[in-house]
């Protein structure tokens, strides 16, 4: 739900979802501590992902988040909208740390099948780190626009920047059984969601899952195969 659409729901009802009605001044503070962060908006935060992770989105109220913080209720409208814009932040985080994964330094003199195993266990990894959460966004972007619009943009821009690295590879390196912007996108849906389905799995099942996704994806894409370094 969007910022504006949750205030004008909040006044309507006078309380909905965790939404209370506020000032323009208190509003223009808000604005300022979501600019500047903080730590107390950071333990805010950190206690929202905790209560999503552990709770679900459903389960998960104002209340439980700032008993969580050791905070009150009211400390938590200081910085906080409403039960949505902590998702939406939390969201925000998981995204800047899937991204992250991505950037490795020294791609152009790496050999392709280093770089997909690196890039490969590095975002799975990061999905598992954040237990329920990578699941819940994926199921969120679906009835809630702002939320859609994060995790999309995300999954495009990650997903362009593999294409366009696939397309300038050498072709004598690679085979790709179908062409890159479909490839990639048959396998981002594959690590996605199958590493967020095992958010709370054994630390075994998920190695298991990497390694699986990894010979996966050199056989998709066609790494030649004396340039595989030894599992």
């Amino acid at each position: 739900m969007s910022a504006s659409r949750a205030s004008a729901e909040g006044r309507r009802g006078g309380h909905d979802n965790g939404v209370v009605t506020t000032s323009d001044a208190q509003e223009r503070a808000r604005a300022s501590r979501r600019e500047t962060s903080g730590p107390r908006r950071e333990e805010l935060l950190a206690a929202a992902a905790a209560c999503f992770d552990d709770l679900g989105y459903a389960a998960t109220t104002v209340e439980l988040i700032a008993a969580r913080a050791q905070t009150s209720r009211p400390t938590f409208y200081a910085y906080l909208r409403s039960k949505d814009e902590a998702f939406l932040a939390v969201t925000e985080q998981v995204c800047a740390q899937l991204e992250a994964t991505q950037q490795l330094d020294g791609i152009e003199s790496l050999p392709p099948a280093a770089v997909l195993r690196s890039t490969t266990r590095a975002f799975a990894g990061a999905i598992f780190a954040n237990g329920s959460l990578v699941a819940q966004i994926d199921s969120r972007a679906g009835v809630d626009p702002d939320v859609d619009a994060l995790w999309s943009t995300l999954r495009r821009r990650l997903e362009r920047r593999f294409t366009n690295y696939l397309s300038g590879l050498d072709p004598a390196t690679i085979d790709p059984c179908v062409a890159p912007p479909q490839l990639v996108s048959m396998l981002s849906d594959s690590i996605v969601r199958g590493a967020a389905r095992l958010g709370r799995a054994p630390d075994e099942v998920r190695e298991q899952f990497i390694n699986d996704h990894i010979r996966l994806t050199e056989r998709a894409v066609g790494v030649v195969a004396d340039s595989r370094p030894e599992p």
